[in-house]
């Protein structure tokens, strides 16, 4: 079994594109309330650029950062810095990586 690289979230998510399945152990989440997802979602484009990916896919981000953008604008109230609690479940996401 595969190391969870998403310690915070269990994932379950279908590909519209593809009709493939992934989880935590071969995807990490983002929400939308992450004041910090656009500059990622920016770096992400130019990385993407320096890698050579096509058209298409620069273009679904620079989409996909203009509705995470507009969600964050009419959704002001729900933003925040994304954190850790100190808890016992918050603890298992900062434990050291299995290797």
């Amino acid at each position: 079994m595969s190391e969870r690289l998403d310690r915070k979230y269990v994932i379950s998510a279908t590909s519209m594109e593809h009709g493939t399945h992934h989880d935590e152990t071969d995807s990490v989440l983002f929400l939308a309330k992450d004041i910090a997802l656009p500059a990622i979602l920016e770096f992400y484009y130019q990385e993407c650029i320096r890698r050579g990916a096509d058209q298409n896919q620069l273009d679904a981000i620079v989409l996909l950062e203009e509705r995470v953008k507009r969600w964050q604008r009419e959704h002001q109230q729900l933003l925040k810095v994304a954190d850790v609690d100190d808890s016992p479940e918050g603890k298992q996401i900062i434990a050291p990586n299995a290797f």
